[in-house]
């Protein structure tokens, strides 16, 4: 499975030179369609944006409590988990980015490219279409209820393979489907796939040149226990200068692809939801002076 993964990661950058000669050629008469969403994410998804070469991101993305007990624990800001990374923009195309989230004490290394791009011109290309791929490692402490763990590292890791197809519609409206395939190495029970497939849908509608609300919502394709809920989520970003701060609610508390596509446990019928938000700050590492770089 390993060696499938790492092949599935690389063959889309050998390929996506080829395939975007297509869209390169006579480069003149088309435009990229740029700024299809404010930030990297769209709410808890992956957006089509990556950061621009020669930019370093750096993202938080805070989740509290359940919001059900009301002002007790001032609505489920006593409670909280965190994650941040780091991403940095190889080029046009291709950005890598290391993570860490609180819940499940889960590291992540990930890999974001563009494979096909929007343009408009006259060689116009409808959709973008990008790959997103990360490999998390579960480092919460072994206990006795989890004998299966042992010391086998490779029981730990998470797999996250993902495409994102969008397409900007019109300066205010921008929407994207997520065909996922998450695998993990250790599950539950003999009984458990190791391999999930789901699907998202996302977008984005511009209510100013700094606002915009957001939602996205995730459904597994194929069987999950009785206990699974679809993930859905819903956000407002305001951007203001070097800063995209997103404010949402969400049925999941953790912002790792596995966590809140796999795990969401809120319901909004019963008030069991999740208030957080992402700020994200992006740093240029470039100089007018090459010569210092």
């Amino acid at each position: 499975m390993i060696y499938l993964f790492f092949i599935f990661l690389i063959s889309p950058l050998i390929a996506q030179d080829d395939l975007l000669d297509i869209l390169d050629e006579d480069s003149d008469k088309s435009v990229f369609v740029e700024s299809s969403f404010k930030g990297t994410r769209v709410v808890n998804a992956q957006s089509l944006e990556i950061p621009r070469p020669k930019i370093l991101q750096f993202m938080i993305q805070h989740r509290f409590g359940s919001i059900e007990n009301g002002s007790y624990d001032l609505f489920g800001m006593d409670y909280a988990t965190i994650r941040f990374d780091f991403q940095y923009g190889l080029t046009e195309r291709l950005s890598f980015g290391v993570g860490r989230s609180s819940l499940d004490k889960i590291y992540d290394v990930f890999l974001k490219t563009k494979l096909l791009r929007q343009t408009s011109g006259s060689k116009s290309f409808p959709f973008s279409i990008l790959f997103y791929s990360d490999i998390g490692v579960d480092t919460k402490r072994k206990t006795e209820n989890d004998p299966a763990v042992k010391d086998n590292y490779l029981n730990r890791l998470l797999f996250v393979n993902q495409l994102i197809i969008g397409r900007k519609f019109s300066r205010n409206l921008s929407l994207e489907i997520l065909p996922t395939l998450i695998h993990r190495n250790l599950t539950p029970t003999k009984d458990d796939d190791h391999d999930l497939a789901s699907i998202g849908i996302a977008g984005r509608y511009k209510l100013s040149n700094r606002i915009s609300v957001n939602a996205d919502y995730f459904t597994p394709l194929g069987d999950r226990n009785n206990d699974y809920k679809n993930s859905i989520a819903i956000g407002v970003d305001y951007e203001t200068g070097g800063h995209v701060f997103q404010v949402m609610i969400a049925n999941a508390q953790g912002p790792y692809e596995y966590t809140f596509i796999e795990n969401a446990s809120g319901d909004f019928s019963t008030g069991t939801l999740y208030l957080g938000f992402n700020i994200s700050r992006a740093f240029t590492l470039a100089s007018d002076n090459e010569k210092l770089w």
